[in-house]
């Protein structure tokens, strides 16, 4: 009978984490890490670049709630990998980070490969760590999950060198207990319905702690019985759907919100779940003086513009709960607002060729279900998106809105397909970001993942463009050219189409979307209303 090795140790405690997907590319300092996973239930997936592996577990673990996993190898591997660990620390969402290293015999500078990673990855996770015994992975496993998990959640990074994977161990994963969330004091919860009772004009700003605490039910419940209008974050939005007279859609964008006008008018704000690095508190706490309300499962952060009247701190749903008793309901005083709001998301230019951005994420929307999922990567087509997307339930519109990064789109629609296999799934990319990752195509026909990509194809950086010409009246260097895109999706085992109009997107899409394929549709796009955006 073989001994247990370190990396088998390892592969039973990240099993009793329930995790089930690895995300990532192995090599030589982790084969031991790899031969455990081959008689284990976890999956591996292999990306075809480290960072797409991170994206794929934050998408995962957004998704879920619950931590995911990527690994990589050191050097190069590590280094790929710190993009995306990166946008998980500025977006909360809990990852465990694995990388391998080398054995304790030449991990020492300079040595080819080495690289101090606990160092390299600190500033980008809440917790960085190097597991140098066998005795101590259970503990530091369950450490690293617990730490991601806790609000508000981010990546850990575990460095695993590869002699203390091969050691033999002995040991047992560490059962992780039930955690229970206290309530808060009477008189807060009272101050806080004296202050919405008291307004005229009060409004509700919700995002993504809402949904880590699962809490978005007992959302509806509190905006319903108040009747009050509710603006979402881009990582909140759909909590309230679209379709409810009190939901504005989403606001995020410093200037060219078509609700933005809204936080003008209200005299308080109720910030539920709501991270301020979502949207700065001096883009919406603008207007008339405002009594501002923090429900969160943490104090609220010191930054300009924002001084809570009252802060309600603990489990969200719990409190929502509680304020929800002896609601007083308002007069409707938004519905101005709601209606305009309608106009301007059926207010879309007329023409068919080149096509407006406004027509592209039009047929997009008509083309998905409500429940069906739209993921955005990053550009102006993530402005058009958000600005004129109406979202009827919860991450059912993927935008990124912590660190941004280019690329994103094609690995987190792999990753929503595999969280969600019965909706349907369309990445909006913009040809630069979709150049940054069109690999990872191989990586979804690999897996017998489907969905579709829709590419903004203007061979510009459009906006990198517009606002150097604004600063300085003239711009430099951001015009490229693609390769043949439907050649390309072709030559990955994907689809290819390419169309000139919008009645021609419109059908290619109801076409592709029906016949559940794995696609590329190349969409010349209009951007000149681009400079409006900002």
């Amino acid at each position: 009978m073989r001994l247990m090795r370190g990396a088998d140790l390892l592969v039973r405690c990240l099993e009793a984490e329930g995790v089930t997907r690895i995300f990532g590319i192995p090599g030589e300092e982790n084969i031991d890490i790899m031969d455990a996973l081959i008689d284990s239930k976890i999956k591996f997936v292999l990306t075809k670049h480290e960072n797409s592996a991170a994206f794929m577990a934050n998408t995962c673990a957004r998704l879920t709630r619950t931590p995911q996993v990527c690994l990589s190898t050191l050097g190069p591997g590590a280094t790929n990998m710190v993009t995306g660990v990166a946008d998980a620390y500025l977006s909360y969402y809990p990852v465990v980070a694995i990388t391998g290293q080398a054995g304790a015999e030449r991990a020492y500078e300079p040595q080819k490969q080495y690289l101090d990673l606990v160092q390299l990855y600190r500033p980008v996770t809440k917790d960085s760590f190097s597991v140098r015994t066998t005795s101590r992975i259970p503990v530091q496993v369950r450490r690293a999950f617990d730490i991601a998990s806790s609000e508000r959640p981010g990546p850990v990074h575990m460095e695993l060198p590869e002699d203390v994977m091969r050691q033999e161990a002995k040991g047992d994963p560490i059962r992780k207990g039930s955690v229970h969330h206290l309530g808060t004091e009477l008189a807060a919860i009272e101050s806080v319905r004296d202050i919405i009772s008291n307004s005229r004009k009060p409004l509700v700003f919700a995002g993504a702690g809402v949904l880590r605490a699962n809490a978005v039910n007992r959302l509806q419940r509190f905006v319903h019985r108040w009747h009050l209008p509710i603006v979402h974050s881009w990582l909140g939005a759909g909590m309230i759907s679209y379709e409810d007279e009190l939901s504005l859609n989403t606001v995020g964008l410093r200037a060219s919100d078509f609700v933005r006008r809204v936080f003008d008018e209200a005299d308080a704000v109720i910030l539920v779940g709501f991270d301020l690095s979502e949207f700065a508190p001096s883009f919406w706490n603008v207007g008339t003086r405002k009594s501002i309300v923090h429900i969160d499962a943490l104090p609220a952060d010191s930054v300009p513009n924002y001084s809570p009247d009252v802060q309600l701190v603990g489990d969200i749903g719990s409190i929502l709960d509680r304020l929800s008793l002896e609601a007083k309901p308002h007069r409707s005083w938004a519905t101005q607002f709601k209606e305009d709001l309608d106009r301007c998301m059926d207010n879309c230019p007329v023409g068919e060729t080149p096509v407006k951005p406004q027509l592209i994420v039009r047929a997009i929307r008509r083309a998905l279900g409500k429940e069906d999922i739209c993921v955005s990567d990053v550009g102006a087509h993530l402005v058009w998106l958000a600005k004129l997307y109406p979202v009827y339930k919860e991450n059912t519109l993927l935008l990124t809105n912590g660190l941004i990064p280019m690329g994103v789109g094609v690995p987190t629609a792999i990753a929503a397909r595999l969280t969600n296999p019965s909706k349907r799934v369309v990445a909006a990319v913009g040809d630069a970001g979709f150049m940054m990752s069109v690999a990872e195509l191989e990586t979804a026909k690999r897996l017998g993942v489907r969905f579709v990509t829709v590419v903004f194809s203007d061979r510009d950086l459009g906006l990198i463009k517009i606002k150097h010409e604004k600063a300085y009246g003239r711009t430099y260097d951001t015009r490229f050219d693609n390769p043949d895109m439907i050649g390309l999706a072709r030559s990955f085992g994907a689809k290819g189409y390419r169309v000139e109009t919008a009645s021609e997107l419109k059908e290619t899409l109801k076409q592709v979307l029906a016949a559940d394929e794995l696609a590329v549709i190349d969409v010349p796009v209009d951007y000149s209303e681009n400079k409006y955006l900002i």
